[in-house]
């Protein structure tokens, strides 16, 4: 007994006896401050082990793809690659000319049986092509062709240069259900005799040694290197980009993760801030007990930091299990213990300084008591000098709660800011997601003009002699084609592209492949605002014979060279009767929209969910602290509520009140959503189609917007009812007596 008593009134151990206790009696707090630390730490959990799962699973993908694709290979250069010390493994391809059928596109491909560690599109039934006259296919190849899906069944195909032949099928390929690209995989003895493929040079498909440690550049780096000692030409040397833009984590993942992360906190400091001071008010009279006692300053503070410590952890660990759960749901092929661990541990401390930066200020607060300014302490009378100054008003609920609101400006203020992050935040995500339709994804490209786009076939444009230039000189997309299509019934317009084959000799490469096409006039300051160097005018050009490069970036990429401004190059083209040879002079270089990093249907899916998500989570935070704000208010002022009664107040005038507190704060908030939210969600579009994104077209959020109103004004509502009822619980004469 005397040694459990001296524990009890050990001086060292007291801070945590009280802590405890004040965990115990406090458990309204300790929800609020339990959840908003536990979505908190869920979130950030969630949305970067999601990503590490991102990283792993792709790294995974990436583990058994090629790095590099040296083609266009001779004996000698493959024999070279083959004796070279930092080629890990080499296995040899073919890729033959495509051709379409039906619709779809079908590409003679040959690779060997055995590829591991490089995985191909393996055999999931039957054999694989042993001779010549055999194949293997996807499954959908043969609905394409209109046959039965079964081994043995025999293919004819009619190839570009109008050879038919027939195969038999030994076996199927893995995967390609829903695809445009029918690839059709021949023997190696097709790959040495076939007509297809006989004649098509190799490529080596090889992984590197020591590629994973290095950084992009440097690795790319050494793959030109090994291609330049095979002989191998800059352009025949097309690397994994998978692979290589996975050695350097993108600076925009970096920042946008880091910076929604840094959102989240922060909002985190305000809630918990908010909760820890209204905690504190509310408890002014027990520190001051416990300065008369003896307490000094600095075990008030301990007091205060030790209870945000042990509820930080309480709620970072809850916060975490769930966030483990929800990120293994969301990707379990990327599930992995030592990041998992890593990244909770930051989470973790990050969170931790967060409750240390939230307590900080309450915890000076309750230290600054003294004994004296405790026993006089009311939260009705903090701000009394400047309320004798104003005019009596009529006292009813309305104008008794926009005066405890006037009285309390800090803290209205602090739950109004809160609420409307969350508030902002949703609408901007909201306009986000309703700005995007999948129909406005789609129309992307040519589709932004119309509903079908009409064009050459490409077996055609392979097979006549001149390619496009020949199809061209007996137009069958001619003016005629397109007054009959302007005179279907509900066709709006018909807009014309244009574009020549040319070949051209510049620095190192002689007689290379590309295209040209026209701007007009009414264009050119469209042209312009995309040039990335270089300048013209539209008169000169046409006098000087000068031309604009388009996406010249990727002839960087390519040839290791680019177009530079004022260099001569030289265009041959077919004008319909021989082919003519003709210099230009390059006065600018353009930029397309082909070059924008735009997200496909499905990323944009997963982000409209992670925005969405985000904000609700958010608002979490916000609906936290105003419940927190709502049932405090009325914990803290049973006194002030029982002396309103004891002199006439009816409990649906007290109701009424109380409720009329929470709207006010529920409509500050809405305010501050809707203006600055509408603004940014406006702001963040504009953007977005400044930089490509022209598919995004600014919505306002009706339904998103509504539903947040109807939830901001039901929340105070029914909180307030529900504490207003259990405070009535005890008798006015009872609650009058514990005054003091």
């Amino acid at each position: 007994m005397k040694r459990r008593e001296k524990i009890k009134n050990n001086n060292k151990r007291i801070i945590g006896h009280l802590a405890a206790r004040s965990l115990r009696t406090s458990k309204t707090r300790n929800i609020f401050i339990l959840l908003t630390i536990a979505l908190s730490v869920g979130l950030l959990g969630v949305m970067t082990l999601a990503y590490s799962g991102t990283v792993v699973e792709r790294n995974k993908e990436i583990s058994v793809m090629q790095h590099v694709i040296y083609e266009n290979l001779a004996d000698p250069q493959i024999k070279a690659l083959e004796n070279t010390k930092k080629i890990d493994f080499l296995t040899l391809a073919k890729l033959g000319q495509g051709f379409e059928i039906n619709g779809g596109m079908v590409r003679p491909v040959y690779y060997e049986e055995i590829t591991e560690p490089i995985q191909t599109n393996s055999i999931c039934e039957g054999t694989y092509p042993q001779n010549i006259h055999e194949i293997a296919v996807n499954r959908s190849f043969m609905n394409l062709m209109g046959l039965s899906a079964s081994i043995g069944e025999t293919v004819s195909l009619t190839f570009l240069d109008g050879e038919s032949e027939a195969f038999v099928v030994a076996g199927f390929l893995e995967g390609g259900e829903v695809t445009k690209v029918y690839p059709v995989l021949f023997s190696k003895e097709y790959a040495e005799a076939g007509s297809q493929l006989k004649d098509i040079p190799y490529q080596a498909l090889c992984r590197i040694q020591g590629a994973e440690k290095q950084s992009e550049q440097a690795f790319l780096e050494t793959i030109r290197t090994i291609g330049a000692d095979a002989g191998v030409e800059r352009k025949n040397i097309n690397e994994n980009n998978n692979f290589s833009s996975s050695l350097t984590m993108s600076a925009i993942d970096v920042l946008v993760i880091a910076g929604v992360g840094v959102g989240i906190l922060l909002v985190s400091v305000l809630v918990v801030y908010s909760v820890f001071y209204l905690s504190v008010a509310g408890r002014i009279q027990q520190y001051g007990q416990l300065r008369t006692l003896g307490a000094t300053k600095r075990q008030i503070k301990a007091l205060v930091n030790r209870e945000g410590i042990i509820l930080c952890i309480a709620g970072a660990v809850s916060g975490l299990l769930i966030a483990w759960l929800i990120a293994y749901c969301i990707k379990p092929q990327g599930w992995n213990w030592e990041h998992t661990l890593i990244l909770s541990l930051v989470i973790f401390l990050a969170d931790l300084i967060t409750v240390f930066v939230s307590i900080r200020k309450p915890a000076k607060l309750a230290a600054s008591v003294s004994a004296i300014e405790a026993s006089g302490f009311s939260q009705y009378r903090q701000n009394g000098e400047k309320e004798s100054k104003k005019i009596l008003r009529k006292l009813t609920p309305l104008n008794l709660a926009v005066m405890s609101a006037m009285r309390n400006r800090k803290k209205t203020l602090l739950t109004m800011i809160s609420l409307g992050v969350g508030g902002v935040l949703l609408l901007t995500g909201a306009a986000f997601i309703v700005s995007m339709t999948p129909e406005d994804y789609s129309r992307q490209g040519f589709y932004q003009w119309g509903e079908f786009v009409i064009n050459y076939d490409y077996n055609a444009t392979q097979t006549v002699e001149n390619g496009n230039v020949g199809i061209q000189m007996n137009n069958p997309l001619n003016d005629e084609l397109i007054a009959s299509i302007q005179g279907i019934n509900g066709v709006k317009d018909v807009l014309s592209f244009n574009k020549t084959q040319i070949s051209y000799d510049y620095k190192d490469e002689i007689n290379a492949t590309d295209s040209l096409a026209p701007f007009t006039r009414e264009n050119q300051e469209n042209v312009k605002d995309a040039l990335a160097e270089g300048s013209f005018d539209y008169d000169e050009m046409i006098a000087k014979d000068e031309i604009l490069i388009a996406n010249n970036t990727v002839a960087d990429e390519i040839f290791g060279w680019k177009f530079e401004m004022g260099d001569i190059v030289t265009i041959r083209y077919f004008n319909g009767v021989e082919e003519v040879e003709k210099e230009f002079t390059i006065v600018g270089s353009m930029d397309t929209l082909s070059e924008q990093l735009i997200l496909d249907k499905t990323s944009f899916t997963l982000l409209n969910k992670m925005i969405l998500g985000l904000s609700i989570f958010i608002i979490g935070f916000s609906l936290i602290n105003l419940i927190n704000t709502l049932i405090t208010n009325i914990v803290s002022r049973r006194q002030e509520f029982s002396m309103l009664q004891s002199i006439g107040m009816s409990n649906r005038q007290l109701m009424r009140m109380i409720q009329g507190e929470g709207l006010i704060l529920a409509l500050g908030n809405l305010v501050i959503t809707l203006i600055l939210g509408t603004g940014a969600g406006y702001l963040m579009v504009y953007l977005l189609r400044s930089v490509g994104a022209t598919y995004m077209h600014y919505r306002f959020p009706s339904w998103y917007f509504m539903g947040y109103v109807l939830v901001t004004l039901l929340v105070p509502v029914f909180v307030s009812g529900a504490s207003v009822r259990a405070f009535h619980k005890a008798s006015l004469v009872d609650r009058l007596r514990k005054m003091e």
